[in-house]
């Protein structure tokens, strides 16, 4: 099973990221999984991207990654962003009303392996695999593999996380848009027209008619098509250069005898 491979291609968008924990779930038969990235900023953390391989994320999903962001970070910045790449974290139902010292209910109580990687000074992953109460400790050969797991796929989110939140990394012509001009460009990637698209924007039809044709221009293009190419283009250098200037250990083919237990 070319688990890198699966990695990779659900880390090209957020819609994709979106299925990543199911994935992991059904390869490592570990239930449930949750992955996020959190971004450090002046004043605490926010969640830039989560998931949940439920059928139905918990209510309080945002406040629980972030109560176990705070549990499992860096102590300082001498330790270093890899001090903590694994933790285990007990989880209680209502620990998302600050009683206690626990990192978060997820739906109900148990405890949790959270595997982490730091993407860079402000974005850090979290690949959390809970365990019911009363459920085995998951093996040391699973262990081993889910960190391998958890530092492939946090090298391919980086690319991800620049196309959402670091434009200015994108290079030439990209980092010409404004910023208001990236919200654009990142919600063209859909099959709604212009009108349906202010809607969701909340800009009248000419001033978002105005960005497009700033885009069009500042990109060299004429037409969506040809700027979704374009910019499908420039996320692949991306992903190239990042992931070659940033080796890490191969994840492993799955070996059957792996399993939680």
């Amino acid at each position: 099973m070319d688990i890198s491979a699966s990695l990779a291609d659900y880390t090209r968008s957020p819609e994709d990221f979106r299925h990543i924990p199911a994935y992991l779930a059904r390869t490592f038969d570990a239930h449930p999984v949750t992955l996020a990235v959190v971004q450090t900023v002046r004043d605490g953390a926010l969640v830039l991207l989560s998931a949940f391989s439920g059928d139905q994320a918990p209510a309080s999903l945002e406040q629980d990654l972030l109560n176990i962001h705070q549990q499992t970070r860096p102590l300082s910045a001498q330790d270093g962003p890899t001090l903590r790449p694994m933790a285990q974290i007990g989880l209680s139902a209502d620990a998302a009303d600050g009683g206690g010292g626990s990192a978060g209910g997820l739906g109900g109580s148990g405890r949790a392996t959270v595997f982490t990687y730091s993407i860079d000074e402000a974005f850090r992953m979290l690949l959390i695999v809970q365990q019911r109460a009363g459920d085995p400790h998951l093996s040391a050969d699973l262990t081993d593999v889910l960190q391998l797991v958890a530092q492939q796929l946090g090298k391919f989110l980086e690319p991800l996380v620049i196309w959402m939140a670091r434009p200015e990394l994108f290079g030439k012509p990209f980092n010409d848009l404004t910023d208001r001009e990236w919200m654009v460009l990142r919600h063209l990637n859909s099959d709604a027209g212009e009108k349906q698209l202010a809607d969701q924007l909340g800009l009248s039809p000419h001033t978002l008619h105005s960005h497009i044709k700033a885009i069009y221009r500042k990109v060299g293009v004429q037409g969506r098509l040809p700027l979704l190419l374009k910019a499908q283009e420039a996320m692949r250098d991306l992903r190239l250069s990042r992931v070659s200037t940033r080796p890490s250990p191969t994840v492993p083919e799955l070996d059957r005898a792996v399993a939680v237990g």
